[in-house]
């Protein structure tokens, strides 16, 4: 078993088809058949079979899967730890940030990052979770930037802080409640949540549940900050966000923060990576970047 044979692997389980992962790795069906049964004959279980919709893995075959993807994503992160220790650049790097991270300290992390290491192949993709934690746990991300509300997380991932983060509740400019003083006046509201998954509904409800109040019923979940406040400038919708991210001029022309007696519980911006798992150099510098950026935000509005 060799790393030909894994790679070819997983664009055959991608693909589901011989024929497209040919065309993918630019090989002939004999030659990716032969690979197949080459790999086959070397773990001594069948990977492979035909079912209704083209090639499927066997129990075997997902197996494999699961340890072929971190395999490979090993093998690239060691000839990019070579290549950068060689002549200081170079090499690749995959990494998830939240929205929050992204209108945040993100910016100015990416800024010192390119001033130091500016051959880096960097991709970046939104935070989708759980999806993202599936890539993490397959290794094929380095690391993820996460926007987490409240603390114990138990999915096994290793986490810093990075950045604590105080959320506060905002609304459009003239916004019938903007003299509300107490969370219970802003039940009835309608609330915009953003972010993936259950996580930010669970703290909106908490933040209702900590002053024994039952979570409003009015509630959009919407995937995008951006979305969420725009659709806040343009109605009587409410929303929480970090105030790090508020306190950005260009994002809060048309809104303005609710200001409530009651503090809201707080959350953080957290750097999420595999458990055990060696960072490349260009891994450790962006690190090291998002924690200086960490400790010096941007200028805030007074």
């Amino acid at each position: 078993m060799n790393l030909q044979h894994l790679h070819a692997f997983t664009i055959v389980a991608q693909q589901q088809s011989i024929r497209s992962a040919a065309r993918v790795l630019g090989l002939s069906q004999p030659a990716v058949t032969r690979i197949m049964r080459e790999l086959e004959r070397n773990v001594q279980t069948p990977l492979l079979h035909r079912g209704s919709k083209g090639i499927e893995l066997t129990a075997f075959g997902h197996a494999l899967l699961r340890r072929a993807h971190l395999i490979l994503e090993e093998a690239r992160k060691a000839q990019d730890e070579l290549d950068q220790m060689r002549d200081g650049a170079g090499g690749s790097l995959n990494i998830a940030i939240s929205s929050t991270a992204a209108l945040s300290m993100f910016p100015q992390a990416l800024q010192r990052f390119r001033e130091r290491m500016p051959r880096v192949a960097l991709t970046i993709s939104e935070s989708a979770p759980p999806h993202t934690q599936d890539l993490l746990e397959a290794g094929r991300l380095d690391f993820a930037v996460l926007t987490e509300f409240g603390g114990g997380a138990t999915d096994g991932f290793d986490r810093t802080v990075l950045l604590p983060m105080q959320l506060v509740v905002a609304g459009r400019k003239g916004h019938p409640l903007r003299g509300a003083k107490s969370i219970a006046e802003l039940r009835e509201s309608l609330w915009l949540v953003p972010g993936i998954g259950d996580s930010a509904t669970d703290y909106l409800s908490r933040v209702f549940r900590d002053h024994r109040l039952s979570p409003p019923q009015d509630v959009i979940s919407c995937r995008s900050i951006v979305t969420a406040l725009s659709i806040m400038e343009n109605s009587d919708a409410l929303g929480i966000f970090s105030r790090v991210v508020l306190d950005r001029r260009q994002r809060i022309a048309n809104l303005s923060l609710l200001h409530l007696t009651e503090p809201l519980p707080m959350a953080s911006l957290s750097l999420v990576t595999r458990p055990q798992s060696q960072p490349t150099p260009a891994a450790r510098c962006l690190m090291t970047c998002l924690a200086e950026a960490a400790a010096s935000p941007g200028e805030a509005i007074p």
